[in-house]
């Protein structure tokens, strides 16, 4: 499926969408940005992307070109979603635990007999731990295997779901922000002596720092998500899933990896089970519309060249 370079151009201008409305943001929030923190990002995104577009149109290599040019899209939007999460943060709207915690009850669903669950088997924790980890590692490695593979509308559909997903996480988080389960059950380690979540605990600090105006210098070195509702990790680890299905020999592996990923979250990232749930249907949504305007951007592409 050709797209032209319709999702492309989307992904940029989304990007640049995002990055007035974070610059915005520092001067409406009294916010402030560490510049020095700034730099890898920026150039870092800058020099892909200019190396991505060398290499498609002064060498004529696509598939390296689509992979750089991806890998450039990805770190900007890296950057520029954890400033607009934390922005978002520093608004102090009133918190959702206890309703995201009633809902899951409402579902049947009980976090503390699945946390109970994993605790006992610390080999799955262990497991569990590594999946959590690996995604957004994992991330750069597809857009590379499928830009590389001449998946380049694959690619491209990835990309713009990712970013599509992750911004519409963030701008409901921080609408609806939560300090998710281990916090609001007031866990400590030994609740969980067999297991070392990932990132039960990473967020605290840097949240309440925000909701209590104590945090307002922001520094894009060791950021940590901070996000809650719904939940990203399990958002990004569907649409990887769906875009490693199209590709034959990472088919299995993507699924398997992925899935655990998202049977991780509940326990690595403290997550509600509702925040996985709603994830899962950003993701949805997510892909629908990336496809969505891929084949609209294909069927465009061959009604132009069947004119000339």
């Amino acid at each position: 499926m050709a797209d032209g370079n319709v999702l492309e151009d989307l992904i940029w201008g989304l990007l640049a969408a995002l990055a007035v409305a974070v610059t915005a943001g520092f001067v409406l929030l009294g916010l402030t940005l560490e510049w020095t923190s700034a730099a890898k990002p920026v150039l870092g995104s800058s020099g892909l992307a200019l190396l991505g577009l060398y290499y498609r149109h002064r060498r004529g290599e696509k598939r390296i070109g689509a992979s750089l040019v991806g890998l450039a899209q990805l770190v900007a939007f890296t950057a520029l979603g954890a400033l607009l999460s934390y922005q978002l943060g520093a608004l102090n709207r009133p918190l959702w635990d206890d309703t995201f915690f009633a809902w899951d009850r409402a579902l049947g669903l009980d976090w503390r007999a699945y946390l109970a669950f994993v605790n006992d088997r610390p080999w799955l924790g262990n497991i569990y731990a590594l999946a959590y980890k690996s995604l957004f590692p994992q991330t750069a490695v597809v857009i590379i295997a499928l830009g590389l593979g001449g998946y380049l509308a694959q690619c491209r559909m990835f990309l713009a779901a990712m970013v599509l997903s992750g911004l519409v996480t963030i701008i409901i988080s921080g609408a609806m922000p939560a300090f998710a389960m281990f916090v609001h059950l007031d866990l400590q380690p030994a609740d969980f002596a067999n297991l070392n979540p990932a990132a039960a605990f990473v967020h605290v600090a840097p949240l309440k720092g925000l909701r209590d105006a104590t945090l307002t210098v922001l520094s894009l070195d060791g950021m940590e998500g901070i996000i809650t509702f719904p939940s990203y990790h399990a958002a990004l680890a569907i649409v990887l899933g769906w875009a490693l299905w199209q590709v034959p020999w990472l088919r299995w592996p993507g699924a398997i990896l992925n899935g655990l990923v998202v049977a991780a979250t509940p326990v690595d990232g403290g997550h509600y089970f509702i925040d996985v749930l709603a994830g899962a249907v950003i993701a949805a949504l997510s892909i629908a519309v990336a496809r969505s305007l891929a084949i609209r951007g294909a069927n465009t592409a061959h009604a132009l060249a069947q004119r000339a």
